[in-house]
């Protein structure tokens, strides 16, 4: 049993190293990709709030809370306010 946790630690060291390395690179080409996207593109939104968690996730210690993660959706993917000037018949 502590064989298997002694290489279960090893493999989580392991993995968290390798991701450490990778996402910034990873993140920069994410951030290429999206500053490519029209702005009149209806993916546009998908691609900022994706760039904005990923910005989260790499300045924190590998955890984006679940208030900054409803934060960046709301603030990219608004609630539809009723509109004021329309009424119904």
């Amino acid at each position: 049993m502590r064989i298997n946790q002694e290489e279960g630690s090893k493999r989580v060291r392991e993995r968290t190293l390798w991701a450490e390395g990778v996402l910034p690179a990873a993140h920069q080409r994410l951030n290429q990709a999206a500053t490519a996207i029209p702005a009149d593109c209806a993916a546009l939104p998908f691609a900022d709030a994706l760039r904005e968690l990923v910005q989260v996730q790499a300045d924190t210690t590998g955890f984006v809370t679940r208030h900054d993660f409803a934060e960046i959706l709301e603030r990219h993917f608004p609630p539809d306010l009723p509109d004021p000037d329309r009424t119904t018949e």
